[in-house]
């Protein structure tokens, strides 16, 4: 599969939605969320809020536009990995979208600093933990579908999706830094296992 030639246009795209990300995170950082304007975001950037409304619908969706990207390469993971139906096994449809996010997480867009802010930032503002947990919602909709094209039936593809976004949620609500995150999603998972033998034996 031949990939469309890097042209100097979409260099220039990439370096004004680049300095978009950083204006509003370095502002996020300085003032709060709710203190940031577009206007100020695009001052910051120097782009105009026409450039700013291009790449990005709201602030809001600064912090979260890097999501589908993410999602892509999970679903694209799954549906490589999953050389063989994965059947009816909740813990295994569990497992492959845990190594899905170890897969890439090196990838991730958000820099230390910036997961650092937006840590923060959903602290401390509840129209903001509702819009994450909106995106997660549709990360989970997703994967179950990459799940469901790899073999596993709906209801358990479903289950394994939100399961998996609830280790997510608790791995961030227990990280006190960005980089004890990883960690902590590995301590969820491992405990998932081990409820799962206990209601085995």
């Amino acid at each position: 599969m031949q990939h469309p030639p890097d042209t100097l246009h979409a260099r220039k795209r990439r370096k004004a939605r680049a300095m978009i990300v950083s204006a509003a995170f370095q502002l996020f950082a300085e003032h709060g969320f709710d203190n940031v304007t577009v206007a100020s975001i695009a001052e910051r950037a120097e782009v105009g809020r026409t450039t700013f409304f291009r790449y990005f619908g709201d602030k809001q969706q600064v912090l979260f536009a890097d999501d589908d990207a993410e999602v892509d390469r999970m679903c694209a993971y799954v549906r490589e990995k999953a050389t063989q139906p994965i059947g009816d096994d909740l813990h295994t449809a569990v497992g492959l979208l845990r190594e899905a996010n170890a897969a890439t997480r090196p990838h991730a867009a958000l820099s230390p600093a910036h997961s650092a802010v937006l840590v923060r930032l959903l602290a401390e503002s509840t129209e903001l933990r509702s819009r994450y947990l909106l995106t997660q919602h549709q990360r989970a909709s997703r994967l179950a579908g990459a799940l469901v094209e790899a073999g596993t039936p709906e209801n358990i593809a479903v289950l394994a999706a939100h399961t998996a976004m609830a280790c997510e949620l608790t791995a961030m609500r227990l990280s006190e830094t960005p980089e004890a995150f990883g960690p902590r999603l590995d301590e969820a998972h491992l405990l998932l296992r081990d409820i799962g033998r206990q209601a085995a034996s």
